[in-house]
């Protein structure tokens, strides 16, 4: 390794102002590696060329080769669900229930937020078009429906390490020579506290019907108007195409999403001799999504030929939706990397010994990951500039690394939950169809609460941890 000193913060530096300014993640990191490359580089003129060469490397690992695949190929996975029409099927299964007063509709939220593990926009539009009219029919403002959405997938799906989350984790800390990263990012979860508390502020506005802020003045306007069910723009809001959408097709989701499960459980305990924290986490993120994309296929192949996609087809249109996950992925693992070479955490890490008390490193990283994710609007990203930093800060200052994974992210996913320039701030917006200011300003106050609980817990297990 190779120590630059005040240089090695240079090319991350450079990347976080690009992010910020531009909201682009990507050319962020690809600007940034190649900063860094320009630093290492024996040659001046060669430096191009050298960063492009680390892309290969990197992304050739065996680890990281298999996170990138499953990365995309989830996509693959949830296009194939989605045209074969199983979240149709979803749908028309949970309409099919009668539902009359509030707690029930909030029950249901929840039950499909819990269901759809596998990424945060499906999670989001699926329960959306479900619950929309529900909602209207109860006086319940579309602004809550918003937060529910939106707090519930993005918490929920962050703390499951089964998906294409849990293998960006882990591939995070492959990079930074983390030989064993599943048992981390496992260790690491019951600390992410942000996610944990969002989801449960969540249950106390459902139970006690607690409005703060902005949200006040959305019920009250609800209470006041004609409810949406009865405006012509809404009429059929939340219903479904008669075609695929019988509840038997709901299959089509559940036994795909257990397959994925079922099977990275097996892949772990057989990988790792017969204990699943010594188990192969990012081979059995890999083997999860095919096994699960096969027993898909094969459910598909037995429906009638009228209402059986073509599934190569709708497999590799997935995979191109997700491809943009896969270049992420590929180019903050190349910039973690060459970051670790450049000695930029061991810097940092020099810097806040004598001058930052150890216990509240975890709340300063917590406190900057917040403030890169609401100026972004990223998680992925947030977790792609800090992780390489947390980690050799965490072994300098012998700080538990799950505590230090956990505070990064944890505050990559606040910004992501409350940012106006974040996509899923975006979609849950499309799907309760209402606006993204208004759901950013509804959403925004239980949000702060939660990230304040969660900066006192970081500060508390600083201080009991370190």
């Amino acid at each position: 390794m190779t120590s630059l000193g005040l240089l090695s913060i240079v090319p991350p530096v450079i990347a976080l102002i690009l992010a910020l300014w531009k909201k682009k993640i990507i050319p962020a990191l690809l600007v940034g590696g190649l900063a860094a490359s320009l630093l290492l580089a024996a040659s001046r003129w060669t430096f191009v060329v050298d960063y492009l060469e680390r892309v290969i490397k990197v992304t050739g690992d065996r680890g990281n080769l298999q996170l990138i695949l499953f990365g995309v190929l989830v996509g693959g996975l949830i296009k194939l669900m989605e045209t074969s029409g199983g979240f149709k099927g979803m749908i028309s299964l949970l309409e099919s229930l009668n539902i009359r007063t509030k707690r029930p509709v909030f029950i249901l939220t929840w039950a499909i937020g819990l269901l759809m593990i596998l990424e945060n926009y499906s999670n989001i539009m699926v329960n959306g078009t479900t619950v929309g009219s529900l909602y209207d029919k109860l006086g319940i403002p579309r602004a809550k429906l918003a937060y529910f959405l939106h707090s519930i997938s993005i918490n929920w799906v962050a703390i499951i390490v089964f998906n294409s989350w849990g293998a960006f984790y882990m591939m995070l800390l492959s990079a930074q020579g983390v030989t064993d990263p599943f048992p981390v990012v496992l260790s690491a979860m019951p600390m992410n506290f942000y996610c944990i508390v969002s989801l449960i502020v969540i249950i106390i506005a459902m139970v006690f019907d607690w409005n703060i802020g902005p949200m006040k003045k959305y019920v009250a306007a609800v209470a006041k108007s004609v409810p949406a069910t009865e405006n012509p723009k809404d009429k059929g809001a939340g219903t479904t195409d008669p075609e695929h959408s019988s509840p038997i097709t709901s299959l089509l989701v559940i036994v795909p999403v257990l397959v994925l499960v079922a099977t990275m459980l097996i892949s772990l305990v057989a990988t790792g001799g017969g204990s699943m924290l010594k188990g192969d986490g990012t081979a059995s993120v890999f083997y999860a999504v095919l096994a699960a994309i096969a027993v898909l296929a094969l459910m598909v192949q037995f429906r009638p030929k009228s209402e059986r996609p073509a599934i190569e087809k709708s497999v590799y249109s997935g995979i191109g939706d997700f491809m943009e996950v896969g270049i992420l992925l590929a180019l903050a693992l190349t910039l973690g990397s060459l970051c670790k070479e450049m000695g930029t955490g061991d810097y940092i890490a020099g810097l806040a010994k004598g001058n930052v008390p150890t216990f509240l490193m975890p709340l300063i990283f917590f406190f900057v990951s917040c403030l890169i994710s609401f100026a972004t609007g990223t998680s992925y990203g947030t977790f792609s500039i800090m992780v390489p930093l947390a980690v050799p800060v965490a072994q300098a200052m012998n700080i538990p690394l799950p505590l230090m994974f956990a505070a990064c992210i944890s505050g990559g996913v606040f910004g992501d939950n409350t940012s106006p320039f974040s996509d899923t701030s975006v979609i849950t917006a499309i799907s309760a169809k209402t606006g993204v200011v208004e759901h950013v300003e509804a959403q925004l106050p239980y949000a702060l609460v939660s990230a304040s609980f969660a900066g006192v817990m970081f500060v508390i297990a600083g201080w009991l941890m370190v």
